[in-house]
């Protein structure tokens, strides 16, 4: 194979995809489109190491070919006081244009003023990438909206180091991104071949997960964690020269380095969180070596320190817990524990929020309510739509007397810009997950919309929970989180110290069965933190 020549054709395909992918696009043919050029990102990454060129290229590559919707979503909502300070003309021109692209034409209730907002759409989508160009001609503005430089991309990775895993039937590398430069890391050994057959084994349904009889998944699952530690995430801990800093009865996990995780392709929605040997005393495990967090990519990673840095909260008076409540379902399954996780998340903040409990709400009533909270507490059913990401989503009800779903679709959630979001809790099954195979580098799911809208936070589940464990970890989670917060905005890596200690004490716990829950990862390893 002509390597070199693929590369280069590769590069050329990612530089048009702005050309058939635009604002003009509603969602859905957004992803259509973007579903034809599946994998286009991760293979064009894999010839890049391949040829011999820098891993900085590699890392460049993917970010320009993957999660292109959410790019656009997030440009769409981005701060731009410091354009304001430095041409309040061209300010004013772009916020104009972009809240008049940004509008909901099916809000416009007057007929005729919609078919007006019809017929002026693809002139306001010209003014605004127009607008976008003379921006970018300012000293200062050359990336405007573009993919981060790869200075950028070391200057988002403070705090500890940014690690994409990307497979492809070519190669494997993990691509190292820290405040001193990027590296790659081959990894032969974790190859598509072995992924493909764990991913077809589908461990994760929801019959996995509840009761002892699923024994044998769970051990196999154990498996998967332990070759996903051996083949994977332990050559980038030694590479990146991570060290164990002591034994398990010696651990201080508030010390421990952070790393944000991005799988690419067929590694999308593998837990490096959670790989290593899970029997007791290992330390053969990530959740001993780092916090681990998630982010969909490093532009979203940008975006939501950016919207730490503009968080205004200063005091426990200000901050507010929004919780909603559904124990029943129309057409879904009962949650028996929703009544009792409530109580225990009111519990472990009270005193530090106010609190506002929406029990049985629609669609509407959520999303009027959430613009005014700090801290979003979800206790209901997900669900993943495999056809249409953008319609996953959080299932509500019409209204108390009439037993019909509502979905909080990705795509309703994303259309909200909140100002004051802190935390978004998903207490709810598989929202972290993307089932549309063909748009897995689209990263469209629940917590990335949740992302957009403005919670610089996001705790979500990669597959479906058990009831009786939701409870607990939500409970421990707040616990965690309230200590030492003297009503202070919460410090971004507290957030991930607080979701890392919660489910180690969940894992070491007894439950399954009269043992440790550690060797049942299915109940807990769904857990995961995106954001800053």
């Amino acid at each position: 194979m002509d390597y070199t020549s693929a590369y280069k054709i590769s590069t050329e395909a990612i530089e048009l995809l702005p050309r058939v992918h635009s604002r003009s696009l509603d969602i859905q043919d957004q992803q259509y489109v973007l579903s034809l050029f599946s994998g286009l990102a991760t293979n064009a990454c894999s010839l890049a190491l391949q040829t011999g060129e820098p891993p900085g290229k590699a890392v460049e590559l993917l970010e320009r070919g993957r999660g292109v919707i959410l790019s656009l979503l997030m440009d769409d909502r981005s701060d731009v006081t410091g354009l304001k300070a430095v041409d309040p003309t061209l300010y004013t021109q772009y916020e104009g244009f972009r809240t008049e692209v940004n509008r909901s034409i099916s809000d416009i209730k007057d007929q005729r003023l919609q078919q007006v907002a019809v017929k002026r759409r693809p002139e306001a989508i010209k003014d605004l990438e127009n607008c976008i160009e003379d921006i970018r001609e300012l000293p200062g503005f050359g990336q405007f909206q573009k993919a981060p430089t790869v200075e950028q991309m070391k200057k988002a990775s403070e705090g500890g180091n940014i690690i994409f895993v990307n497979i492809t039937d070519l190669r494997s590398d993990a691509l190292i991104i820290s405040g001193i430069g990027i590296s790659s890391v081959p990894l032969p050994r974790f190859n598509a071949s072995h992924a493909k057959s764990w991913i077809d084994k589908d461990l994760t349904t929801p019959s996995a997960i509840d009761g002892v009889k699923n024994g044998k998944k769970n051990k196999l699952y154990c498996k998967f964690l332990s070759w996903l530690w051996l083949e994977c995430v332990n050559p980038i801990l030694q590479e990146a020269r991570y060290k164990l800093q002591s034994t398990i009865d010696q651990l201080n996990i508030d010390q421990l380095p952070r790393i944000w995780w991005i799988g690419t392709g067929l590694a999308s929605s593998f837990p490096f969180h959670a790989a290593g040997d899970n029997l007791l005393g290992s330390t053969e495990r990530t959740c001993y070596w780092a916090i681990s967090s998630y982010t969909p990519s490093i532009k979203a990673l940008m975006y939501a320190k950016e919207r730490a840095s503009t968080i205004t909260t200063s005091s426990s008076n200000d901050r507010k817990l929004l919780i909603i409540s559904m124990p029943t379902t129309p057409a879904a399954s009962k949650l028996s524990k929703v009544g009792e996780e409530t109580a225990a998340v009111i519990k472990a903040l009270e005193g530090s929020v106010s609190v506002e409990v929406l029990e049985q709400p629609d669609v509407a009533s959520v999303l009027h309510q959430i613009q005014e909270c700090t801290i979003a507490h979800f206790a209901c059913h997900g669900v993943s739509n495999p056809i249409d990401p953008s319609e996953s989503g959080l299932l509500l009800q019409k209204s108390t007397t009439e037993p019909i779903q509502d979905i909080l679709s990705i795509r309703k959630v994303s259309q909200t810009h909140l100002a004051g979001g802190e935390i978004a809790y998903l207490s709810a099954c598989s929202t972290a997950e993307t089932r549309a195979a063909r748009l897995v580098d689209e990263v469209l799911h629940i917590v990335s919309g949740f992302q957009i809208a403005g919670f610089r936070h996001v705790v979500g589940c990669l597959w479906p929970s058990s009831d009786s464990v939701c409870v607990e970890v939500a409970r421990l989670f707040y616990s965690e989180l309230g200590q030492g917060q003297n009503g202070m905005p919460y410090e971004d890596r507290a957030v991930a110290v607080a979701l890392h200690k919660a489910v180690m004490k969940v894992c070491e716990s007894k439950g399954y069965g009269g043992r440790r829950l550690g060797e049942a990862p299915l109940k807990w390893a769904q857990y995961v933190h995106y954001g800053a």
